[in-house]
């Protein structure tokens, strides 16, 4: 019963934060993101900006990995190295525009993310 209530407390939450409540926009909107990384009208130094700190935090998840995948290099020999750099070259290279573009929604210009946001929803806004 109680992982039940845990369950659909978690959805609720989850689908809270990923559509908002019709009132304000989501908390989490990575569409939204990449949409202002590839905007023209947000300025390229809150791009940078947001992909630096996005390469920073995959640096400090990996620098918190490294004793687990020295583990898994012991244990699983050539295997397990061959998957751990697989790994961790996608985290390198996906980690960061993910985080950046999660970070732009907040970091980039009010008004452009929501022109962004009406543009992507079909209103065009002034």
């Amino acid at each position: 019963m109680g992982s039940m209530l845990f369950k659909m407390f978690g959805m609720k939450m989850a689908k809270h934060a990923l559509h908002g409540n019709g009132r304000r926009a989501p908390l989490i909107d990575v569409g939204l993101g990449f949409a202002l990384l590839r905007d023209r009208r947000v300025p390229v130094a809150k791009k940078g900006l947001a992909l630096l700190l996005g390469g920073l935090a995959i640096a400090g998840l990996i620098a918190l990995e490294a004793p687990v995948e020295m583990l898994i290099g012991l244990l699983l020999n050539a295997p397990g190295l061959g998957m751990d750099l697989l790994v961790d070259g996608i985290e390198m290279l996906a980690g960061p525009v993910l985080i950046a573009s999660l970070l732009l929604t907040h970091m980039a210009p009010k008004e452009i993310v929501e022109q962004v946001r009406g543009e992507r929803q079909g209103v065009l806004l002034r």
